[in-house]
């Protein structure tokens, strides 16, 4: 038993000196220094930083660090989007009806789950948003709260199936023929015509975009979706590093015999 331990010392021992010597560190390095040369792998730099990038970038910012500082801020554009009611479902977000008003939506991200008011709509809702929005964007100086709940209501439903999932959460008390109505209903709806903020909702949006944007699957998807199925030459410059580590291998074991160094057994055929 002894003996065979110190065999296991002694080889692992002679494999890590083999790795140590200059010819093999050429070998590992060659690949590497010829790529750093190369003008397209750059390109793998942004792919490979983009899936192992923290989920909130705005962590490591010192100037994000006072969260009192960006709600001060007016809204951009860019902070509207948000993912739809399927795809938060996908992710794993639970979609629970309040009882109060618009001042009760909330994003738990350690529940994760999105609190909404419910909401009911008929023939006349469309009309009678559209009239309230128009008067407070023009009769009201501070936030339009109003507002940017058609903006939420109209970023999170896109399709008959994200009307249909809030319906059957109680969210949405639909009166009219078919969920693609209402839809519809919050589709065209206008954005804002000037930016405001709203602190509470401005919270929930950030938090569900956090949590979403964190996902693995969510990152696997938008990097196949954009720097695979999307870029030819991403594809082109992944074939050649594979290509080159294969020869690098091959140059290796042609110096080295790979069965020895890897302890691989080879099996011998008798006549």
């Amino acid at each position: 038993m002894e003996a065979a331990v110190e065999t296991k010392q002694r080889s692992s021992t002679s494999f890590e000196k083999l790795l140590e010597s200059g010819p093999v560190k050429v070998i590992f390095k060659l690949p590497w220094t010829i790529l750093s040369n190369l003008p397209g792998f750059s390109m793998l730099k942004q792919p490979v930083s983009y899936l192992f990038s923290t989920q909130n970038k705005e962590e490591t910012n010192p100037e994000n660090e006072n969260s009192s500082n960006s709600i001060s801020k007016p809204p951009l554009i860019e902070e509207i989007t948000i993912p739809s009611v399927s795809d938060l479902v996908k992710s794993g977000v639970r979609f629970v009806k309040t009882k109060g008003s618009v001042s009760t939506i909330s994003f738990d991200p350690k529940k994760v789950t999105f609190y909404l008011p419910a909401t009911s709509l008929d023939v006349n809702t469309e009309v009678i948003l559209r009239n309230l929005v128009a008067y407070e964007v023009s009769n009201t100086s501070g936030p339009l709260v109003l507002t940017r709940y058609t903006e939420l209501m109209n970023g999170i439903i896109d399709t008959e199936e994200d009307v249909k999932l809030l319906r059957e959460k109680g969210i949405i008390l639909n009166h009219l023929k078919s969920d693609e109505e209402v839809a519809k209903v919050w589709n065209g709806m206008s954005k804002s015509i000037r930016l405001t903020e709203v602190p509470f909702l401005d919270k929930a949006i950030e938090d569900v975009n956090k949590y979403y944007n964190g996902r693995w699957k969510v990152k696997m998807t938008k990097f196949m979706k954009v720097y695979v199925f999307g870029s030819w030459q991403f594809l082109a410059v992944l074939a050649g590093v594979l290509l080159l580590l294969l020869m690098t291998l091959q140059a290796f074991c042609s110096v080295y015999h790979c069965s020895s160094v890897f302890h691989i057994p080879t099996t011998t055929t008798s006549t």
